[in-house]
């Protein structure tokens, strides 16, 4: 009988060592993060300043998180 060699180690990819390092998204200075948005008609991902806050466009209304995130 011939042993056979097991399968090379691969590295798992829940290891934080192996991941990116998170990317920061600022606007007007602060930074930014995605939040799901909820309203009576729709929901999406917005941006919410670091603070507290939702972005807002000149309107009033929410930006979208990949419209925000391209202004940074």
């Amino acid at each position: 009988m011939s042993k056979s060699k097991g399968k090379a180690k691969i590295a798992s990819k829940n290891n934080p060592e192996g991941r990116g390092q998170a990317r920061v998204y600022m606007l007007d200075g602060k930074k930014i993060k995605p939040v799901k948005i909820v309203t009576s008609s729709r929901s999406f991902f917005g941006a919410e300043f670091d603070g507290g806050g939702v972005v807002c466009d000149d309107s009033g209304s929410p930006l979208p998180w990949a419209v925000a995130k391209l202004k940074s």
